[in-house]
């Protein structure tokens, strides 16, 4: 698709309601190249969504769009690279949100300030998470409620073992909250990413972990996982039968991470709303909708105003469940 046809889809999209109005700038002349920096390697969701959104947006925001993968630190270094780069509009970070809600609170150093160095475009996505135990707890655990039982039944043992992709991000927290909330000391066992997290699950090797739903869902129908809840404050539609936390008697065990877009503070606002529609646009096409669904990520909806207003409240909700936990990290 050409980027006249693009335009064409916009303007289609105003006309369906989907967009409230044409952009003043749908006819101006294009940059030749803007990227999009993506702070994990190629393989990844975050690469992986990253690509399917360049697709969409070429002819749309610039003639060429090009994923770079600058991944390393968490996510930092993509960070950095955006927030020292040109003010243009050549340069737009997709990001998970730990980066900027979590790691304010939990590095000693950190290169830059998640509200200061950063303006917010468009949320992208929201990633479910979830609790899942695997061979290493018995068949009786099938819920919240029966898993806290069994951990509590020998606490000195690996029962209270809980694996996450991370030390630091947001499952390590929701982990920690799930302990306080159940009032047992789980032991958080931080692992390099979420599928070695799912492999050592499936392995017997750790009973327990909270993991995107993306690394859960192919191992469902093998019975070797099985999921316990979810932590986000409504049902998955990727497993509607399955509770959330707060459903199962564990109200402060609530967070998702999601993926968002953001720009240097001085682009000029109109490259900004021409990413912003564009982003909003991609995300109601069926290609990118499924692109998303295989993913199991949820498209979101928020434009940057909102999206800001969830960084301030998540900043300040975590910053209060860091208080108590008290993790530092030094890099």
């Amino acid at each position: 698709m050409n980027h006249i046809q693009r335009r064409t889809v916009l303007q289609g999209l105003a006309g369906a309601g989907l967009l409230t109005a044409v952009p003043a700038f749908a006819l101006d002349p294009l940059p030749n190249v803007t990227r999009l920096i993506a702070g994990f390697p190629a393989g990844g969701s975050i690469d992986a969504v990253s690509r399917r959104l360049g697709d969409f947006l070429r002819g749309v925001v610039a003639e060429t769009v090009i994923v770079e993968n600058k991944s390393g630190a968490g996510g930092r270094i993509a960070i950095d690279v955006v927030r020292r780069g040109p003010s243009d509009g050549s340069q737009w970070l997709v990001t998970p949100g730990s980066m900027l809600v979590i790691y304010p609170h939990v590095y000693k150093k950190l290169t830059y300030d998640p509200v200061r160095d950063l303006l917010p475009v468009a949320t992208i996505a929201n990633v479910p998470l979830a609790l899942a135990v695997g061979p290493g707890a018995p068949e009786s655990v099938t819920d919240i409620k029966s898993y806290l039982h069994w951990v509590k039944s020998n606490t000195a043992s690996a029962n209270a073992n809980i694996g996450t992709p991370a030390a630091g991000n947001i499952t390590h927290f929701l982990a920690f909250l799930l302990g306080r909330s159940g009032q047992v000391q789980l032991q958080h066992i931080p692992f390099r990413g979420s599928a070695p997290a799912i492999q050592d699950l499936l392995g017997g090797q750790i009973p327990a972990v909270i993991n995107p739903l993306t690394e859960m869902l192919p191992h469902l129908s093998s019975g070797k996982l099985r999921v316990l809840g979810v932590t986000s404050k409504k049902r998955s539609s990727f497993l509607p039968q399955v509770g959330t936390f707060v459903e199962q008697g564990h109200p402060t065990v609530v967070g998702s991470e999601w993926m968002g877009m953001f720009a240097k503070p001085d682009v000029s606002p109109r490259h900004v709303e021409r990413m912003a529609t564009g982003v909003r646009a991609a995300l109601r096409t069926e290609a990118v909708r499924e692109a998303l669904d295989k993913l199991a990520l949820e498209p979101a909806d928020e434009g940057g105003p909102q999206l800001a207003r969830r960084i301030a409240g998540e900043l300040a909700s975590w910053r209060e469940v860091n208080r108590v936990l008290g993790f530092q990290m030094e890099e």
